[in-house]
């Protein structure tokens, strides 16, 4: 026989096992909606593009015209069979207008001195001065830059004084990868051109390794390029064969702006070079400096 007592307890232990509310009791008021936030969509990382990077580039329609300030610095060092040493130092700034018509497959590049200022005189006779003032060049710049075929105009005579100016011509335009230079990419390149050592015509050969900085604020492009070259070259002077062996390296940071434009181009070459006399059998070794600067003028 069950108790009245148990059978109440049990009672009591059903109904509030089962959530019901109590007789005579209210229901408890419901609580506030959940503000938990929905599930996030499920998103492709894959199907993310970020913005496209700008590769810097030459032109390849239109035509253009500018100046140029190229100022450039020598420091040559030679020792003499006898052990003296002769130092000739040598500056000068030339004053270029350049021009270029552009094309699918590259740019007419037109250049002429209008001026040339000669710091010290002591090494270059006013003749290769006066000469030099002269001269006119005409090339071809590719899509990926450079200066090929560049050739002076005809009846102008070559001088030390111009054949020093036309070497830096060669330096103005940067070669760039295909597609254009972005920033921090790096690449490498060679190239073959006419060059001036010492006193000497010689052709050169050179490995070029570039690299892209960041774009600066006022959004140019810096290039920093390393050029290892070496050149021979041969000249009869006095009816002796007179023979050059030169091998050197350039440091050189451009800036290109976004319309193709090289604003400008600062740094160093070291050249080491061996002059040899065969018919005495003596060789005259040197060691030259130069500083270069090529700066687009407003």
């Amino acid at each position: 026989m069950t108790h009245p007592w148990r059978l109440a307890a049990v009672l009591c232990i059903a109904a509030c096992s089962s959530g019901a509310p109590t007789p005579g009791q209210p229901a408890p008021a419901p609580g506030p909606a959940s503000t938990s936030p929905p599930p996030s969509p499920n998103i492709d990382p894959g199907r993310l593009v970020p913005p496209p990077v700008m590769a810097y580039s030459y032109p390849v329609h239109g035509a253009g015209l500018e100046h140029y300030a190229f100022v450039r610095r020598d420091s040559v060092l030679a020792t003499m069979p006898s052990g003296e040493e002769q130092i000739q130092v040598t500056r000068r700034t030339a004053y270029l207008t350049v021009t270029w018509i552009a094309a699918d497959s590259g740019s007419e590049i037109n250049a002429s001195i209008d001026s040339l200022v000669v710091d010290s005189a002591a090494a270059l006779a006013p003749e290769q001065v006066d000469s030099a003032r002269y001269a006119r060049w005409s090339g071809f710049r590719p899509v990926t830059g450079g200066l090929e075929h560049l050739t002076g105009l005809e009846g102008i005579p070559a001088s030390l004084a111009g054949d020093q100016v036309r070497d830096q011509l060669l330096l103005l335009f940067p070669v760039l990868p295909p597609g254009g230079a972005t920033p921090g990419a790096s690449w490498t390149a060679s190239s073959e051109s006419p060059t001036r050592v010492s006193a000497f015509s010689a052709t050169e050969q050179a490995t070029i390794e570039s690299q892209a900085g960041n774009v600066t604020p006022s959004g140019a492009l810096p290039l920093y390029v390393v050029r290892d070259r070496s050149a021979t070259g041969e000249a009869t002077q006095f009816a002796q064969t007179i023979t050059v062996h030169a091998t050197g390296s350039d440091s050189l940071t451009y800036y290109l702006a976004p319309d193709g434009r090289v604003s400008s181009v600062e740094g160093t070459r070291t050249t080491d070079l061996v002059v040899e006399l065969a018919a005495i059998g003596q060789s005259v070794p040197a060691h030259a400096v130069t500083y270069l600067r090529m700066t687009l003028l407003p």
